[in-house]
């Protein structure tokens, strides 16, 4: 007995008789190299897309700070690199597989910001480096990544000291008015420098990355930023203020044309002469 879709059967298979099939093995082979290559060529652009656009895995250690901080937009003249600060190292991690600086090599000021934020069990430096120069306009002097817990399990925070003018620090509320809204960047706020008092201010990109920054009238400053959501349950901005601002702080990092200090030189953390490129 006939199928009453047997008609249909028929005309598929029809069809698929009159379209040409591989002539061999080899063809079907050429054929799925050059789809390869295709597949190989889009994940290479992708990966190229994303070195351009910063993008980089998280609990990756860096050698060097960010050149571009989200949210503030630089002056048209960068900033010359120093001159007088050392080479820069990072200090070693605990392991070659945990991303952890043991606190026999912070830096000094490394344990005096952790002395001025609120009492908690687990902060993780992930990295940092001591004061030094990397020969670059845009990066800090200083840099320290801290982990609020081994997997960031409440967001982590950054330490930048600067010891020279540079083109990622605001030199007023006026300068960070005009240049905050320009990277998509909100003022929280920002209080003109007095006297000795150091110009404050506080800014927001989105609603994962809280930066606060004081900046001296002889360039010196110092900022720390606040990465992710959980980050603001646990970390104030006031906290941040307190920090930033503290004057035993400011006493660690040495003026345009004043010495490095040597009271935090420790094995590994060290300034050294940066490798030739």
């Amino acid at each position: 007995m006939n199928s009453p879709h047997e008609p249909d059967l028929k005309a598929a298979m029809q069809r698929l008789s009159d379209v040409a099939g591989p002539a061999d093995l080899a063809d079907a082979a050429l054929r799925g190299a050059k789809r390869m290559r295709r597949v190989r060529g889009a994940l290479t652009t992708l990966a190229a897309v994303a070195a351009v656009g910063g993008m980089s895995l998280p609990f990756t250690i860096q050698e060097k700070p960010p050149a571009v901080s989200p949210g503030f937009a630089a002056p048209s003249k960068p900033a010359a690199p120093p001159s007088s600060l050392g080479g820069c190292q990072a200090a070693p991690m605990v392991n070659p597989t945990t991303k952890e600086v043991a606190n026999e090599h912070w830096p000094k000021y490394v344990a005096t910001v952790l002395s001025l934020l609120p009492d908690r069990s687990d902060y993780v430096v992930q990295n940092t480096h001591d004061l030094c120069n990397w020969g670059e306009p845009g990066t800090s002097n200083a840099y320290t990544v801290i982990n609020l817990g081994h997997g960031r399990e409440h967001g982590h925070l950054t330490v930048n000291l600067y010891v020279y003018e540079n083109q990622w620090v605001p030199n007023s509320c006026a300068d960070l008015n005009a240049t905050a809204p320009k990277s998509g960047m909100r003022v929280l706020f920002c209080q003109e420098g007095v006297n000795a008092q150091p110009m404050l201010y506080g800014t927001a990109y989105s609603d994962t990355t809280v930066t606060v920054g004081a900046v001296y009238a002889d360039h010196r400053a110092v900022v720390m930023e606040r990465n992710d959501k959980e980050a603001v349950a646990v970390i104030s901005v006031d906290d941040l203020k307190v920090v930033v601002a503290d004057q035993d702080l400011l006493n660690l990092i040495p003026t345009a044309d004043g010495p490095l200090p040597t009271s935090s030189a420790k094995p590994g953390v060290e300034a050294s002469t940066p490798p030739k490129r």
